[in-house]
């Protein structure tokens, strides 16, 4: 598979974020042809997409052996990282993660030269990297400068001895294993939270006026408001300012920063998507004896209201429709929207039921 053809694929899952999508895609096929590629560093929102982009990487390293050799994918979160670095566990952690992940795929009986070959070949998905900073305000953060300089270790290329349990002459063995990791590729990601009003405080200090831009909603109407887009004022300065160290940024060949999700962006994940909440609604309902169906206009409404929380993204669309849903969801025959249809009861929500029940506490 070609970039394009990759980027194809993960646009079944990946919603709004076509560049971040992009660049991940090239770094994925020079992975799995074995060119030298850089490590990924995405930047973005709470629900922007960073571990929906993780997810279909996986997805689609494990829906085929094609590839398998370069295909063992582990996830890992930067907390978890941080806790064992206190302990002095995490290269030998991650590793090892990688060495069960590759026997998963290739068998209880797989050759450690082939088990070796794929760990030495793997991919690290690190996520809440945020979260290890080195400093948070004024205080020192010291758990989260082990981590930084605990994951630096193997970003550099360096050989790894690693433990891989084999077969040897009838009986089981544990070898120390060299692993050169100069080939696993890490992509990263966080919210960093505090970094969007970091940067725009600076662009806008000494009176200059915020952005404004004329905004599509869901339903195809403009509104203005403030639109800061962070990809554009971001410097590595403020990663430094933020607490994440220049040697560890140096590991970075890419710094992705994803956009908030719009209001039409939304709705696609709503509505169109594998796992999307609206037909998982309606089989919900479905099983109580319902048909359950919302007008367009509202569920316009459901993405514009998630729409204006940018900081949760795409998890606001469960906030928002969680609190119109569950007066119907515990018993919809006490509303006065069930209907006599054809094809039996239904529940229809309009535009005014919507805005009704998000109302209601």
């Amino acid at each position: 598979m070609k970039p394009p053809e990759i980027q194809e694929w993960m646009k079944k899952f990946v919603i709004g974020q076509t560049p971040a999508a992009k660049e991940v895609s090239v770094a994925l096929y020079k992975h799995l042809i074995g060119h030298r590629t850089g490590n990924i560093l995405m930047i973005g929102n709470s629900g922007s997409g960073k571990t929906t982009i993780m997810k279909a990487v996986e997805l689609l390293l494990r829906q085929s052996d094609t590839f398998k050799e370069y295909g063992t994918v582990v996830r890992i979160n930067a907390n978890l990282l941080a806790d064992l670095a206190s302990r002095g566990m995490q290269s030998t952690a991650i590793l090892e993660k990688l060495v069960t992940e590759a026997r998963a795929r290739f068998g209880a009986d797989a050759p450690i030269e082939q088990l070796q070959k794929a760990v030495s070949h793997g991919i690290v998905f690190i996520d809440e990297v945020d979260k290890i900073r080195s400093h948070v305000g004024d205080k020192p953060n010291v758990t989260g400068i082990i981590a930084q300089e605990s994951l630096l270790t193997l970003m550099e290329s360096e050989i790894q001895l690693v433990p891989i349990r084999h077969d040897l002459r009838g009986a089981e063995h544990t070898s120390m294993v060299p692993i050169n990791t100069g080939g696993i590729l890490f992509i990263a990601g966080g919210a960093f939270e505090d970094l969007y009003d970091q940067v725009f405080d600076r662009v806008t200090a000494h009176g200059k006026n915020p952005p404004w831009k004329l905004v599509t909603k869901a339903d195809g109407s403009i509104e203005r408001q403030i639109v800061f887009n962070l990809a554009q004022h971001l410097l590595h300065n403020d990663l430094f300012a933020y607490g994440i160290t220049p040697q560890f940024i140096a590991r970075f060949d890419s710094i992705i920063t994803l956009r908030n999700l719009g209001p039409k962006d939304l709705l696609t994940i709503f509505r169109d998507t594998p796992d999307a909440i609206y037909p998982i609604a309606q089989e919900y309902f479905a099983k109580y004896g319902v048909k359950m169906r919302m007008t367009d206009d509202a569920m316009f409404y459901v993405a514009d209201k998630a729409a204006e929380n940018p900081r949760l993204g795409a998890r606001a669309l469960k906030e928002v429709f969680g609190r119109i849903i569950k007066h119907f969801e515990y018993d919809p025959w006490t509303t006065d929207r069930i209907m006599k249809g054809a094809g039996g009861e239904e529940l229809l929500i309009d535009l005014e039921t919507a805005k009704a029940s998000y109302g209601v506490v």
